[in-house]
């Protein structure tokens, strides 16, 4: 086991440690005296609906439907956007005319893509007052992740922009530094201030890795509220990014479903499918029709997210607590549907996909086990990263990135494995809750990765012990297992 950093997550920063302060007090406030929200009857009918968007379009592709239906309901609807868009040199070098685009036409291509959003949030019903944009870097979320630049002090510089912090005015942190405090600070602060009893991110296995790091810092922010606990709001995800051959059929094909994409065998991602009325539809495409910087460049993708319906998973949260085998928790109150199995069909060989990631509590700690396409090989680099979900708010209090390798792993016959142990003594540290990713790496490359996953250590009611063995069942074995989102 390695300490891969201990980073404090309030030090005196002076705009940093006021926000921490704001989140501290906002944190009582939710304890003491904020009602549950409205309990939502269906994922049509919130009260307040709020959609996290990796960059300008997402929101549109992923929930335009949704958005649209809820403010046409009179629901109040508030969109975020994690970055500008303006990481993405093939458009900027369209727009502007250049195959070598500068920093500041990446800058500009940013300003655009904001103006096309509130175009196209217009369309389906949404006001600029209730669109927040963070500016933070598209295309470095997942750096900010990866390299877990959590302070201030050691922020990312965009490659596009050449920036280290937030450039844009009429954004929410203005010169807010590129540093995961500060995304999850601001995150936090939204929700504490709009309270939405509908939380709308993208899923974790989105094959996008800005898409996958918002829906880390959507989480972190979430459990440092406890927020979906305290007022029994609903949290679902939507991907965009799901492999080549998804969705079927590109191109645009109104009369036809979006079916759910494939997924791993553990956890198992479970579906809730929304229809679209026809005005919801065509609203939904007007709004597509305003991001006319990304039809240029991808029309028959973008236009393949215009169907009958839209997809939903609920966030997935294994559960490992006291008796507990690992199995995986999701609210069953929506009808749902199981995706196809994804496939892996790598020619070069030893490849590092995932077929399934579970988790079971040992004696020892906590075990997190991830069965591989192919069997395991000393080329690939095997990676598990766990973070307490929270911080405790105390002063002096630290997010730590804890990091693990391999302690067992299968031979040649199937199932091919990676066996990781969490300690006990790292399960003290790490809380109630945690969030963990299996990576696979090759030439520290990364191959594949089991995207985010919230993992439930213990209750909140009592300390966990270890389960007996004679009582402890496995996940593997667990006919309940095969559940939920992944």
């Amino acid at each position: 086991m390695e300490i891969r950093r201990t980073i404090p997550f309030a030090r005196h920063l002076g705009p940093v440690s006021t926000a921490m302060a704001r989140l501290a007090a906002i944190l009582v406030v939710l304890a003491l005296f904020a009602p549950p929200v409205h309990a939502i009857a269906s994922l049509a009918s919130p009260s307040r609906l709020l959609v996290i968007a990796p960059h300008p379009d997402d929101e549109t592709l992923g929930a335009g439907g949704l958005i649209y239906s809820a403010s046409q309901q009179g629901a109040r609807v508030k969109v975020v956007f994690m970055t500008m868009g303006d990481g993405y040199p093939a458009a900027a070098g369209r727009l502007f005319g250049t195959a070598h685009p500068s920093p500041d036409d990446f800058l500009a291509l940013g300003r655009h893509r904001r103006n096309e959003a509130v175009a196209a949030l217009a369309t389906l019903g949404v006001d600029e007052e209730n669109l927040v944009f963070l500016g933070y870097p598209d295309g470095g979320l997942a750096d900010i992740i990866e390299n877990w630049r959590w302070l201030p002090s050691e922020p990312y510089t965009s490659k596009c922009t050449g920036r280290g912090s937030n450039p844009y005015p009429s954004t929410f942190t203005l010169n807010a530094e590129y540093c995961a405090s500060r995304i999850v600070s601001d995150l936090a602060m939204i929700l504490a201030d709009y309270m939405p009893d509908l939380v709308v991110i993208p899923h974790p296995n989105d094959a996008h890795a800005d898409h996958q790091a918002t829906y880390a810092f959507a989480m972190l922010a979430m459990e440092q509220l406890d927020y979906v606990e305290r007022t029994g709001a609903k949290a679902v995800s939507y991907i965009v990014h799901s492999g080549p051959g998804w969705p079927q059929l590109w191109g645009y094909q109104p009369g036809l479903p979006l079916d759910p994409p494939p997924g791993r065998d553990l956890p198992r991602t479970v579906w809730i499918r929304t229809e679209l009325t026809e005005d919801a539809e065509a609203a939904k495409l007007r709004a597509l029709k305003e991001y006319k910087s990304q039809l240029v460049m991808m029309p028959s993708f973008l236009r393949s997210f215009i169907r009958t319906n839209e997809l939903f998973a609920p966030t997935p949260m294994l559960d490992v607590a006291c008796c507990q085998d690992g199995a995986q928790t999701y609210d069953e109150e929506y009808a749902a549907e199981v995706g196809p199995t994804l496939q892996h069909s790598r020619l070069l060989r030893p490849s590092g996909e995932i077929i399934s990631v579970l988790a079971d509590r040992t004696d020892e700690g906590v075990t997190v086990t991830a069965t591989l396409a192919w069997r395991p090989s000393s080329s690939i680099t095997y990676r598990l990263r766990m973070t307490p979900s929270a911080s405790s708010g105390e002063p002096g209090s630290t997010i730590d990135l804890l990091t693990y390798g391999v302690v067992s792993a299968g031979g040649w016959s199937r199932p091919w494995e990676v066996v990781f142990l969490v300690p006990q003594h790292d399960l003290d540290r790490l809380g109630a809750k945690a969030l963990f990713e299996v990576a696979t790496l090759r030439h520290s490359v990364v191959v594949d990765r089991s995207g985010w996953i919230l993992l439930r250590l213990r209750s909140s009611a009592a300390p966990c012990m270890p389960t007996p063995p004679a009582t402890r069942r496995s996940c593997a074995s667990s006919s309940h297992c095969l559940s939920a989102d992944g």
